[in-house]
């Protein structure tokens, strides 16, 4: 067992250790003081004697504001791993019970996964744990280990593709792309064929906000190319377009499901082979046994 050398700690302001995880998030002096709650002079203070305890600049004050140095940086997660502890020991519930928790689940999900996983997972926390609260913040596969690591999301959904070593990564389900339209506007209700796919006028669903999809790319192989008549940046407002519109729009199949369940719509296979993407709910590993959180991820797997 390790030993821990209770005098040489009692020399240490463990305070000074959330100055450093404030300032190594924010990066701005001024930011990091107002995000703990001390004046500008009390943290540039903390900053000074933070320097001297680890013999380090630590930041170094540039135009943009406060750059880490290499062992800023090389300090980082560790510290920020012990505080969570920390945080966790002294502030989580010993037990999690449903039935009357009110704890607030702040989940990571991108607007995919809000239409897909809100709706059902709203009904059975009504059911099984009617004062449990659901924060959801926007993000995406890039913001999601960013936001577990600074503490500002419980648990995220979506494509997950990379992750660190301390966090957890659940594959919930592959998914893949049909091709959806208007049924009024399409009535046949028959598979879609190559030539009819690229014939026709699209509606392409683009985070990055441009005017070309992984789609294109596969026709271009094969010496085709479509019309795509208007880009959007994300789902919400597909159905209402499709509806009113002649346009096709390829989209994953159980955003797809949803769709058909409201809006006069018509799904069919897609002409051609493409690859589709993973679903995953990622968290970090400080809460892998924490109950509420235990209890929430069974919960989210239970429902795919």
């Amino acid at each position: 067992m390790s030993v821990i050398h209770h005098f040489n700690l009692a020399g240490v302001d463990l305070n000074l250790l959330v100055v450093f995880d404030a300032l190594m998030t924010q990066q701005h002096l001024t930011r990091a003081a107002e995000k703990i709650g001390l004046s500008q002079p009390a943290t540039s203070n903390a900053l000074s004697r933070l320097r001297k305890l680890l013999k380090d600049e630590l930041f170094i004050k540039t135009s943009k504001g406060m750059t880490p140095t290499p062992k800023a940086v090389e300090l980082a997660e560790p510290i920020r791993l012990v505080l969570l502890q920390i945080q966790s020991t002294i502030y989580s519930e010993p037990q999690f019970v449903p039935q009357t928790s009110a704890r607030i689940f702040r989940l990571g999900m991108d607007d995919y996964s809000e239409l897909v996983f809100l709706p059902s997972l709203l009904q059975e926390m009504e059911r099984l744990a009617p004062k449990v609260r659901i924060q959801v913040r926007s993000t995406n596969w890039m913001r999601s280990p960013k936001l577990l690591d600074a503490d500002e999301i419980d648990v995220a959904i979506g494509h997950c593709p990379q992750w660190q070593p301390w966090h957890e990564r659940q594959l919930l389900y592959e998914e893949h792309f049909v091709c959806v339209m208007s049924s009024e506007r399409f009535p046949a209700r028959q598979a879609i064929t190559l030539e009819e796919y690229v014939a026709a006028s699209h509606l392409l669903v683009s985070p990055k906000e441009d005017m070309v999809g992984m789609v294109d790319e596969i026709l271009r192989e094969q010496n085709l190319n479509r019309h795509i008549a208007m880009s959007v940046p994300n789902f919400l407002i597909v159905p209402f377009i499709l509806v009113n519109t002649n346009l096709i729009a390829t989209l994953p199949t159980q955003l797809v499901k949803t769709f058909v369940e409201v809006w006069q719509l018509y799904a069919s296979e897609l002409p051609f082979k493409m690859t589709g993407f993973s679903v995953d709910m990622l968290w970090h590993g400080k809460n892998d046994r924490d109950p509420g959180h235990l209890w929430l991820r069974n919960l989210i797997l239970q429902l795919c």
